[in-house]
């Protein structure tokens, strides 16, 4: 039995694919901007959500009128173009005492925000948060990096409050984030240089120019191409260019560094929303707890002899006070993900029971660790989740999965298909090999919390990501 750390189990439901899972958001004083032309505009609602700021919508930018501004307090622009009446109508509304926060803003509003574009930009860099004051109270005091781009300007009226970096010692003389306080109804209107949607899809989910490439076969035992290859720099694969830097700084894998962007935007929300409405922020998990660990395992039980998911439940059931809630995390209860049609349970009866308890009993799918097309990823599934039932034909349909060799083709897709069939969250992305990572524990996708996918070109999909953190390979 492998046993894992990953993160918090979400809702589930089964919406379509790249439907939005918002529908508009739940409302609320804050509005999110978006533009069909760059889907990574949406994403914000995700980052809200994570953040417990529930109280907001979403409206496409054709939609924006001073009308509709003023339902709103705080206002998230996306990166895209604007329009010159565009420009007007949000720069009004801030006069009027809105709170702006833009995103890789469009130059036109360089005025408004108290900067003067150089015309030059910086990618793959890292940043600074003023952490004395303002929204970087509370932020790692360590540069951080960003992916993506961020556009370099130098202040005009605006104050600095996180810096751009080069690499993690080389400070600019370019802000990454800034704030301005405007007119005398208390507006403000603030930019992040870089996409911030962009940056965190990409922390979490690795570079994808390096889809379908085994970058880490020197130091791997199965050449198969995985989840973790999308962070694998020192390729030796002449085919894949030249060795590069890890996507993620291993000296700073201590640091959950996507999830210190979104905090550090969850802060100035707050803090430019204070004189306005009450903000309601929900806490990351139930029951004010800090920290939450869920436990999967992969049973190879065919292959290694006797089940390892039904010790294991056993063990959590001996451990488990009397009485004990499972829906109030009360009791240790673990998922198992298990081969077809491998002897995990003397029978369909036991596996009820265990399911009765709170277990979760899923499918560890299994491709022989060869790479596969989305059409064959789905053909696996179909045949392997009909066996699943064939053998215990009242196992539940799986809510969560782990792909066998963690074997990961494409970028966003494992997880599309995998909507097909039920699933919500996927814990596929796997922090190995022991040799990469040379002992140093941390979260390589720069975040501990699960959170939607998204593709390459930033469409949401509606499964949760759970990176499986430490495993006991890892070393």
């Amino acid at each position: 039995m492998r046993l894992w750390l990953v993160g918090l189990l979400i809702g589930f439901g089964l919406p379509a694919l790249f439907a939005s899972p918002y529908n508009g958001g739940p409302g609320g004083p804050i509005l999110v901007v978006t533009n069909a032309a760059n889907p990574f505009t949406e994403y914000y609602a995700e980052v809200l959500l994570a953040e417990g700021l529930n109280s907001f919508s979403l409206r496409d930018t054709s939609t924006i009128t001073s009308e509709a501004l003023t339902n709103y307090d705080v206002v998230i622009l996306g990166e895209m173009a604007l329009t010159p009446s565009q420009v007007t109508t949000l720069s009004n509304w801030v006069y009027a005492g809105g709170n702006l926060i833009a995103m890789r803003p469009d130059k036109q509003l360089a005025g408004l925000l108290g900067l003067s574009d150089t015309g030059n930009s910086l990618s793959e860099g890292y940043l600074l948060a003023n952490t004395a004051s303002g929204p970087g109270v509370g932020i790692i005091g360590e540069t951080i990096q960003f992916h993506g781009t961020a556009d370099l300007y130098v202040l005009n009226g605006a104050t600095n409050v996180a810096t751009l970096y080069s690499n993690a010692t080389g400070i600019t003389a370019y802000p990454a984030v800034t704030l301005r306080g405007i007119g005398g109804n208390g507006g403000h209107a603030a930019a992040f240089t870089f996409d911030l949607a962009r940056s965190i899809v990409l922390t979490r989910q690795g570079n994808p120019a390096w889809v379908n490439q085994n970058r880490d076969a020197a130091v791997e035992d199965i050449s198969a191409v995985r989840s973790d290859d999308l962070f694998y720099g020192a390729t030796t694969n002449a085919l894949y260019g030249p060795p590069t830097n890890d996507w993620v700084n291993l000296d700073k894998v201590a640091i959950p560094q996507a999830d210190e962007q979104q905090r550090f935007l969850a802060n100035m929300i707050l803090g430019m929303n204070s004189g306005k409405k009450l903000l309601p922020r929900f806490w990351y998990f139930p029951h004010g707890h800090k920290a939450v660990v869920v436990m999967t395992g992969d049973d190879h039980a065919g292959q290694y002899g006797g089940s390892y998911a039904a010790r294991r439940f056993d063990q959590y059931l001996t451990n488990s006070s009397p009485g004990g809630s499972v829906e109030d995390w009360e009791v240790p209860r673990c998922t198992a993900y298990i081969f077809v049609p491998s002897p995990s349970f003397t029978n369909n009866a036991q596996l009820t029971n265990y399911q009765a308890a709170g277990f979760e009993i899923s499918l560890h799918l299994t491709t022989d660790c060869a790479a596969y097309t989305p059409a064959e990823l789905a053909t696996l599934f179909t045949n392997q989740l009909n066996q699943l039932k064939a053998k215990y034909p009242d196992v539940a349909p799986p809510a969560t999965h782990r792909i066998h060799c963690i074997a990961w083709s494409g970028y966003s897709e494992p997880a599309e298909v995998s909507l097909q069939f039920g699933i919500r969250l996927e814990t596929s992305y796997y922090y190995w090999p022991s040799a990469w990572i040379t002992d140093r524990p941390g979260l390589f996708t720069g975040s501990g919390m699960p959170m939607r996918f998204a593709s390459t070109n930033g469409n949401v999909v509606d499964v949760y990501q759970a990176t499986t953190q430490m495993t006991d390979e890892s070393g």
